[in-house]
């Protein structure tokens, strides 16, 4: 079985600039690249990960743990953030091992995979996990902020209490004061910040935010995402007064505009739906066109990538970055004709 020795005597080249070649870790001329390719290809030569992380005492694989729905759907953001995480290390010769299974607040579940790092999506009020990364000493960098917040704890995030402010204003100027927000689950910390931004929307606009109708996800009671629209829709139709829908997500979105196509609801004669997410393929194939926020979910893969890799290969410094989000203006939402007071 050929080596990397062997390699690098076929290709004229030392054996450090093999391991270049194939980890990526430094630049290597393209001429010298394709030698070493080349030789590679010709004796049959493989790298070999195991014993290359042994030698370094690394594995080069970042980890990802991203717990998805209950039926293991993942929406139009999270398929774009894994892009973005794994298109930053792959140039940075990382892999990405993806964990979509639900941590378990049980120190003994913990999970211990074979990684240098972790990016972390959807952190928690007090989130216990974040404790534990920092007892095993292993690099971690959350795609939200920690709560309570922390200087010492990297993260990437939108302003997610500016965009929801942002949101009900759009709604307010249409005169929609009565609302029906669709909210990530309680315990998220995105979930605080959106609802703290849109009721500050209603409070500089002098309206009761009473008026704002707040429920939140649920994996244990919601299969999916768009159920959750779905059922919300349907069991607060009647019951409470509301002109417009905010979902959390493009995919709870969907689950809105079926239940009100079912309860023969015009979309947005009746009902506006603006969605906190923008799938902008599915945006655009639905009807009406769905009102959404963008939030950059591969820029912030990438943002959240090179923090890690950077904290993995020795960096000290705590980086937390804000990723802007920008409201895309569809047809989805329409003033109010009725102008409740």
């Amino acid at each position: 079985m050929a080596t990397i020795n062997d390699v690098a005597r076929l290709a004229g080249v030392s054996k450090g600039t093999v391991s270049s070649v194939f980890s990526k870790k430094r630049p290597i001329s393209r001429e010298v690249t394709e030698r070493v390719l080349e030789a590679a290809k010709n004796l049959g030569y493989f790298p070999n990960h195991v014993a290359r992380s042994l030698a370094i005492k690394k594995t080069m694989i970042a980890g990802l743990k991203m717990p998805v729905s209950r039926d293991s759907s993942m929406s139009g953001f999270e398929v774009q953030m894994v892009n973005g995480v794994m298109k930053e290390c792959s140039k940075q010769g990382y892999r990405v091992l993806l964990d979509t299974l639900p941590e378990h607040d049980d120190p003994t579940q913990f999970s211990s995979d074979p990684v240098d790092g972790v990016i972390m999506l959807n952190p928690r009020k007090h989130d216990k996990r974040i404790l534990r990364y920092s007892q095993m000493d292993i690099p971690l960098v959350l795609v939200g902020r920690p709560d309570p917040p922390d200087e010492s704890i990297c993260y990437v995030d939108n302003n997610n209490t500016e965009l929801s402010a942002q949101v009900g204003d759009y709604l307010l100027a249409k005169g929609h004061k009565d609302i029906l927000f669709l909210n990530a689950g309680s315990d998220m910390t995105v979930s605080l910040d959106r609802r703290r931004g849109l009721f500050e929307a209603f409070h500089r606009q002098s309206v009761a935010t009473k008026r704002i109708h707040v429920l939140n996800y649920s994996r244990a009671e919601h299969r999916n995402p768009t159920e959750y629209g779905y059922m919300s829709l349907r069991r607060m139709h009647g019951n409470v007064p509301f002109t417009a829908v905010i979902a959390d997500t493009d995919q709870v979105a969907v689950g809105v505009l079926r239940a009100v196509a079912e309860l023969g609801i015009d979309i947005p004669g009746q009902l506006s739906v603006i969605a906190l997410s923008n799938d902008a393929t599915l945006s655009q194939v639905i009807t009406p066109q769905l009102t959404s926020m963008e939030l950059s979910a591969e820029t912030l893969g990438a943002e959240a990538a090179k923090i890690l890799i950077e904290k993995m290969e020795g960096a000290k410094g705590v980086h937390q970055r804000i990723v802007d989000a920008k409201l895309v203006i569809r047809s989805s939402c329409a003033p109010n004709s009725a102008q409740n007071d």
